[in-house]
């Protein structure tokens, strides 16, 4: 996978995993799965709540989504971009 850039840095796995943690928290998953292709993170896991609760989805996450979910953690966490 093309890790995306911040800047001129490019962002660490270990940001990269905080990031799809608070992305599956958010769609509230468990027994999750995360596989590093080209294009991106596959990431599949079983709804916790909800009208699909109990079935499995399946997420692509490209470098622009990831630095999208970076974006919004830094607004979250009030810190200037």
């Amino acid at each position: 996978m093309r890790r995306p850039k911040r800047g001129e840095a490019i962002m660490r796995y270990s940001e990269i995993l905080r990031l799809v943690g608070q992305y599956v928290e958010r769609a509230d998953l468990t027994d999750i799965r995360i596989v590093e292709t080209e294009d991106g993170l596959i990431l599949q896991g079983r709804v916790m709540r909800g009208e699909h609760a109990g079935q499995c989805d399946t997420y692509q996450l490209t470098p622009e989504d990831l630095s999208a979910l970076q974006e919004d953690a830094f607004v979250q966490r009030g810190r200037k971009i």
